[in-house]
């Protein structure tokens, strides 16, 4: 199951640590991809899959398969197939069956491959069960030992698609996922890599969530069955460290948009790679002390700053049914909700001894729930501010933040 989770879930991102743990989920294609080497250097294929095997230790994965065959498809193509293959991952071993590698070349800097493709992949346990299709990258480049890339990653690749996700409970649908795709643009002349993606549709089964009080809220609103779509859109300077996530946009059709932008600090592959060490050993020992993973995820987090960010939702009709609902269930009309709502607002931010953020956000959800259109929440520092610093602030002294951070609250701009 820790399989099908990572192929379905981890996939769904595009900050480079997602992007390299999709491309670690997707490891039946990209660390597949590079064993298979075409016959004009067949004589470096030991060299090949000791430095492809090295990789794939590297990222927690052992990969083994039971053949190596080619052949000609419908276009002319010299594909090549590892037969047999099986990954495993924290001891759990997963078969994956037969992959296709098309166009294998090299290059002074790694091994290319043109595209790889995958089979179907079905996963069945109890009343849970995961399948995903069409899965497959485009433009894989290995690099080979002791060669260093801008991305601080030995594994890259320019596309990567996922055609169709689905998990069910109990055979029916809880969750699809269709056309899932993310672009990936290398770093040049200076300038930062880009990515940009979408998943064209999901939907989400509201209806059947285990959670009566929840199923009920969700049918009574007219969502048994959320309809929506993922955008996402970005960059990262591995060099630098800074990394812009200019969207990350998932709207539910007649509902809304939660959008979420993003800019930081000391995000290096350096960083990228210690944490995904530090990831590895808590998956490998779950029952070490909480506490001390804890600690050193503080330690490790340190190394970034905070230069922006900014949540926002956009509304398409949910807030109103919202209000309808609970002034249904309250015999009472959601105008009356909406008056409730923005005078418990204040009591909640008194806590925080700001009145400056308790009148801007009072003001601001006043505003948007008289007339939805979008609120959101905004943080823009003078400076960029270290993330050890915020977190020592929220556990000390949570009033000064909204300052130091220069949070602002607004609507309906």
């Amino acid at each position: 199951m820790e399989y099908a989770e990572r192929l379905l879930f981890n996939s769904i991102g595009v900050l480079p640590m997602i992007l390299q743990r999709f491309a670690t989920a997707l490891a039946l294609s990209g660390m597949v991809a590079f064993p298979a080497v075409s016959p004009a250097f067949a004589q470096d294929l030991d060299a090949v899959l000791a430095r492809f095997k090295a990789v794939m230790a590297e990222q927690g994965t052992t990969l083994d398969w039971q053949d190596v065959g080619n052949y000609t498809n419908t276009n002319g193509d010299e594909i090549t197939t590892l037969d047999g293959v099986t990954m495993t991952v924290n001891d759990a071993p997963v078969d994956v069956g037969t992959v296709e590698l098309g166009d294998i070349g090299e290059t002074d800097a790694g091994y290319t491959i043109s595209s790889v493709k995958l089979p179907s992949y079905y996963f069945n346990e109890d009343s849970f069960s995961v399948s995903a299709n069409d899965i497959a990258l485009e433009g894989v480049i290995l690099s080979k030992e002791g060669t260093q890339n801008v991305y601080g990653s030995a594994l890259y690749y320019e596309r990567a698609n996922l055609g169709e996700a689905r998990m069910q409970v109990g055979g029916e649908d809880v969750f699809t996922l269709t056309d899932f795709h993310v672009t990936l643009s290398p770093p040049e002349e200076g300038q930062p890599m880009t990515f940009d993606g979408a998943a064209e549709a999901f939907t989400v089964a509201l209806g059947k969530l285990e959670d009566p009080t929840t199923r009920a809220a969700a049918t009574a609103m007219g969502y048994e069955n959320l309809e929506g779509y993922l955008e996402m859109k970005g960059n990262w300077d591995p060099a630098s460290g800074q990394l812009s996530v200019g969207k990350f946009d998932i709207t539910g059709v007649d509902a809304g948009t939660f959008g979420l932008s993003l800019n930081i600090g000391g995000y290096t592959p350096e960083f990228v790679k210690a944490l995904q060490q530090m990831q590895e050993q808590m998956a490998a020992n779950p029952n070490d002390d909480n506490s001390a993973q804890g600690l050193a995820m503080l330690g490790l987090l340190q190394q970034l700053t905070l230069n922006s960010a900014r949540i926002q939702f956009s509304d398409d009709s949910l807030t109103g049914k919202v209000l309808e609902f609970v002034a249904q269930q309250q015999g009472t009309q959601p105008a009356n909700i909406a008056n409730q709502a923005k005078a418990v607002v204040p009591f909640m931010l008194m806590q925080l001894n700001n009145p400056e953020l308790m009148q801007m956000a009072t003001a601001a959800v006043g505003s948007f729930l008289d007339n939805p259109q979008n609120i959101s929440i905004s943080a823009e520092p003078p400076a960029p501010v270290p993330f050890a610093l915020i977190m020592a602030g929220a556990m000390s002294a949570p009033q000064s933040l909204p300052q130091q951070l220069g949070v602002k609250v607004t609507a309906n701009e």
